[in-house]
C-alpha cells in the first residue's frame, strides 16, 4: 500500500492536468516525488527534493490555441 504525505493547503500547486487531483508527496529511498495520487502514469517529478516548481510548470494549464485577441483598439 503506498503512503503519501499530503501538501498542505496553503501552499500554491496546479492541479493534476489530466485528473484536476492535488499532488502528493511520496518518498521513494530516501528521495521525494510530487506526483498525482490518482495514477503513476500521470506526470511526477524526478526523485529528489520536494520540487513543486516543476511540478505547477508541467501542470499549468494553457488556454486554446487560437483565443488571443489580436485586434488592435484604438483609444476614442
Amino acid at each position: 500500500m503506498e503512503k503519501f504525505i499530503p501538501i498542505q493547503e496553503n501552499i500554491f500547486c496546479e492541479l493534476c492536468k489530466e485528473c484536476g487531483e492535488r499532488p502528493v508527496i511520496e518518498q521513494v529511498k530516501g528521495k521525494f516525488i510530487v506526483r498525482c495520487p490518482k495514477s503513476k502514469s500521470h506526470y511526477q517529478t524526478k526523485p529528489g527534493l520536494v520540487d513543486i516548481k516543476d511540478w505547477n510548470i508541467k501542470n499549468k494549464p494553457h488556454p486554446p490555441l487560437g483565443s488571443k485577441d489580436t485586434s488592435k483598439k484604438k483609444a476614442s
